[in-house]
């Protein structure tokens, strides 16, 4: 797998975490559930997922494991953006669009298809990547949510200490019942905070063991409050349908969407 990141800018920086380029000629590896979202524009054919062809431009949410089936060479510029911010920059809330694909042109209309024609109109990837960070301004600048209650701070708090921070707790320094938190937080973000806490705490430890290529993976499974290996393989399975031990391989520690924090 090729790739190669760029930075966005500062007025971005809140809420993306990079544009990334992916050259891949071979079959793509297997999508675990993470926590933010990614914005996908296709340079090549799109791929199909479930026997669907995916559109030209499109989202990926996945909070459950996902198989990429591809026949031909993949190339496409992606958005990452951070957990929950996805939501300042669309009309949809992350209830409709977790674990779906929908299209540019699904979540903006019009201006969308504008933007995929401007971008076919487009050959460098910088001009491309231009064109992409001013369209998410113009929609960050319409769409971003005032709130009375910081959920901005609240999910980052949860995503940085997912191993020591306590739900209840979090809760309570949102002066919310926990009953209304769950509410409330499963509204703006699609998932449980419980959830959240699990796909995290997976999302890190297959992270560090797949940048550090590390076939002894327990000691970082259990740095990141697995209680012992038992728990670990566990959750591995529920989350991503198979074994620690059938993904961990030679072959995924080069081919993965994994990166190291640009902080």
């Amino acid at each position: 797998m090729n790739k190669k990141y760029y930075k966005p800018s500062k007025n971005l920086s809140s809420y993306v975490d990079r544009y990334f380029i992916c050259k891949q000629f071979e079959k793509l590896p297997l999508i675990l559930p993470g926590t933010g979202l990614e914005l996908l524009f296709h340079i090549n054919e799109s791929f199909n997922i479930n026997n669907q062809t995916l559109s030209q431009a499109h989202i990926l949410c996945p909070r459950e494991h996902l198989k990429i089936n591809t026949n031909s060479k993949v190339n496409y510029i992606a958005v990452r953006f951070k957990s929950g911010a996805f939501r300042h920059f669309s009309p949809l809330g992350h209830t409709e669009i977790i674990n779906s694909y929908l299209s540019v042109e699904d979540l903006w209309k019009n201006s969308g298809k504008t933007l995929i024609n401007k971008l076919q109109e487009t050959s460098e990837i910088n001009d491309k990547i231009q064109l992409i960070e001013r369209f998410l301004l113009s929609k960050l600048s319409k769409h971003q949510i005032k709130e009375t209650t910081n959920w901005d701070g609240v999910i980052t708090s949860l995503y940085k200490n997912f191993n020591t921070i306590n739900l209840q707790e979090l809760a309570c320094n949102t002066s919310l019942s926990y009953r209304q938190f769950e509410r409330n937080f499963k509204q703006h973000f699609g998932i449980t905070s419980k959830k959240f806490q699990r796909i995290t705490r997976l999302q890190n430890t297959v992270k560090q063991v797949l940048l550090s290529k590390n076939t002894h993976y327990l000691h970082i499974a259990l740095d990141n409050g697995y209680y012992d290996q038992s728990h670990f393989i566990k959750d591995f399975f529920l989350l991503s349908g198979t074994k620690p031990s059938n993904y961990f391989t030679v072959d995924n520690f080069d081919n993965h969407f994994y990166y190291k924090s640009l902080v």
